[in-house]
C-alpha cells in the first residue's frame, strides 16, 4: 500500500490500520526482544545459583580434604611414633588392667601378615565375666593407643549364669610400615 491509497482510505479504516500496524510492531518488539531478554536473564539466574551452589560445595569439599589431610598426618605421626610397639602385651597389660588376670581367658597371636606396604600384627582376646564399662574402656585404651590399632572382629556373649556379665572374644590389628 502505497502513500495515496493510503489516503483515499476513510478515516477510521485509517485508524484501524494505524493501530494493527502499531499492534504488529508492539507484538514484534514483545516477543522479537523482550521475551528472548527476558529467558537469556532467566537462564543466566539459573546458572549463577548453580555456579553458587558449585562454589558451596567446593569449599566443603575443601574443607573436608583439610580434615583428611590432617588425620593423614596425624596417622603417619603415629605410625613413625610406634617403633617399639609390641601388641600382645599393650593387649595383655590394658586387659588385665580393665578386665582382671581372671577375666582374661586366652591370647591368641595370629599370623602376621603384609598388606600394601604395612605389616599386620593381630591377636584374639577371650575375656569372661566382664561388665560393659570395662569393655567399653578396653575398646577406647585400643582407640587411642600409642599405634595405630583396630578391632578385626568382635563377639559378645551375654553370660546365662548372670545377664550383666559378658564373654567378649575380640581380634586386635595393628599396623606398622613393613620394612
Amino acid at each position: 500500500m502505497n502513500l495515496n491509497q493510503f489516503k483515499q482510505l476513510s478515516p477510521r479504516d485509517r485508524v484501524t490500520l494505524l493501530a494493527g500496524a502499531l499492534i504488529v510492531v508492539v507484538l514484534l518488539f514483545i516477543f522479537g526482544i523482550v521475551a528472548p531478554y527476558r529467558a537469556a536473564l532467566e537462564r543466566l539466574d539459573k546458572k549463577i545459583t548453580s555456579k553458587q551452589r558449585q562454589l558451596v560445595e567446593v569449599r566443603q569439599l575443601s574443607q573436608e580434604y583439610q580434615q583428611l589431610q590432617q588425620q593423614l598426618t596425624a596417622s603417619e605421626q603415629r605410625l613413625a611414633d610406634s617403633g617399639d610397639f609390641s601388641l600382645l602385651s599393650f593387649v595383655e597389660a590394658t586387659s588385665i588392667r580393665l578386665a582382671g588376670r581372671d577375666s582374661l581367658t586366652a591370647m591368641r597371636p595370629q599370623p602376621a601378615a603384609t598388606l600394601e606396604g604395612f605389616r599386620e600384627e593381630a591377636v584374639e582376646v577371650k575375656l569372661e565375666k566382664i561388665r560393659l564399662n570395662q569393655l567399653v574402656q578396653l575398646l577406647f585404651a585400643a582407640d587411642s593407643a600409642p599405634a595405630p590399632m583396630l578391632v578385626k572382629s568382635m563377639r559378645i556373649k551375654p553370660r546365662f549364669d548372670d545377664r550383666d556379665l559378658l564373654d567378649v572374644t575380640i581380634t586386635f590389628a595393628s599396623y606398622r610400615r613393613s620394612s
